[in-house]
């Protein structure tokens, strides 16, 4: 082993030069290295020189596939327009998908109700008139008296209700619930929005033609059943929401049109059907004949529509005026075929009768008192039938001329 040099570890610091050690220089510190320059690729490539190895499904879009995308979308938007204007679509008629063919199926059954109501009540007519040719002459003239009275009424109905109805204007009923369904489908709400502003301008202007200013406005709508108080409501749910600055939202402003103006509506409307239909019942009860039934029928009938026009003013559309033209002929009709059923009801009322007043011990003349009771519940029958049908016909029409669908 090699001897140490002397004065090598006489002192601790290293570098420091002593005998027989020369001095140790610090190195340099060496230059940076300067920053790689920036590769620029290409699509596709990668920093190992070649392209990603990927499954060919998730592969860049070509030209082809963005136009098949692009119509895939076109379609879908369409069928979202196509299912809102459905959502949006009002149909009080009730017809369904058969409001494809509304118009001329509404037209046939109209002119089918008026043929046969018609071709029924000459018939009735003529034989009328043949018993009323075989009275004494007096009789003759008040017969005669009485059926041009009659049927001056009816027509009178008719002329006012012809007059009121050309006057109003079409009924395009909101359909609130629509609006709500279509502002929860993210992709159509500015179709949601732009048709909440429309429908809430139309009910606007609504309320600001509603009569409801001058004293002959107030007595129009007293003759249908809405009273002071309920016009002095109805006067104030208006200013209300004439306000802008009242309500936070539209759903807020419908749901207050609905629940406090169309109400009150709503209310005088059930009570004109019920105040028609009342009267039908006694009248068709004590009718003569078939005439007096048919006629009674189509002057009740129409002046019960009067006043539920009077009540919404508005009319409803073609296709649901056809409707309801369509039901007044065929009640009419059924009204005065009342008469041939009504033997039969008549029958077993009678039997009904006798039996029960044999079971409580009245023999005697229940045979008489059998026959009466059979006419008159056969009779009370058809006129309660002929109620029903009336009330029937009242609410359809209060559907159909509703501003805000319920």
């Amino acid at each position: 082993m090699p001897a140490t040099p002397p004065g090598w570890d006489d002192d601790d610091r290293i570098g420091v030069p002593t005998a027989g050690r020369a001095a140790t220089l610090p190195r340099p510190p060496e230059p940076a290295a300067p920053p790689p320059e920036p590769v620029e690729l290409r699509e596709g490539e990668t920093e190992l020189g070649r392209p990603p190895q990927v499954p060919s499904a998730l592969d860049l879009l070509s030209d082809a596939d963005r136009a098949t995308l692009r119509k895939l979308e076109e379609e879908q938007a369409a069928k979202e327009l196509a299912e809102a204007e459905l959502l949006l679509a009002a149909d009080p008629t009730g017809l369904g998908w058969l409001g494809w063919f509304g118009a001329p199926l509404v037209f046939a059954a109209l002119v089918g109700s008026v043929g046969l109501a018609g071709l029924f009540t000459f018939n009735q007519i003529l034989s009328l008139l043949a018993n009323l040719a075989a009275q004494p002459t007096w009789v003759q003239y008040a017969g005669y008296a009485g059926l041009a009275l009659f049927a001056g009424c009816v027509l009178w109905a008719f002329g006012r209700f012809a007059l009121l109805y050309a006057r109003l204007r079409r009924n395009r009923q909101v359909q609130v619930r629509g609006l709500e369904e279509l502002a929860r489908r993210t992709r159509l709400r500015w179709l949601a929005a732009a048709k909440t502003t429309e429908a809430r301008e139309q009910l606007e202007a609504y309320l600001r033609a509603y009569p409801l200013d001058t004293e002959k406005d107030r007595k129009a709508l007293l003759a249908v059943g809405l009273t002071d108080e309920a016009q002095a409501r109805l006067r104030a749910v208006r200013e209300q929401l004439l306000d802008p600055a009242k309500f936070a939202s539209s759903e807020q402003w419908f749901a207050r049109f609905r629940d406090a103006f169309q109400a009150e509506l709503d209310a005088a409307a059930e009570a004109r059907v019920r105040y028609w239909a009342s009267r039908i019942w006694v009248v068709t009860a004590v009718a003569p004949n078939a005439v007096v039934d048919t006629g009674a029928t189509l002057f009740y009938a129409v002046s019960m529509l009067t006043d539920l026009c009077r009540v919404y003013q508005v009319r409803a559309g073609r296709t649901g005026t056809g409707v309801l033209l369509g039901r007044v002929f065929f009640n009419a009709y059924l009204a005065g075929q009342g008469a041939e059923w009504e033997k039969v009801v008549e029958d077993q009322y009678d039997q009904l009768f006798h039996e029960a007043l044999n079971v409580v011990g009245v023999g005697i003349g229940s045979g008489l008192a059998g026959k009466v009771l059979g006419k008159v519940g056969a009779r009370a029958t058809t006129g309660y039938l002929n109620r029903v049908m009336l009330a029937r016909l009242g609410r359809y029409s209060a559907q159909l001329l509703r501003p805000v669908a319920r």
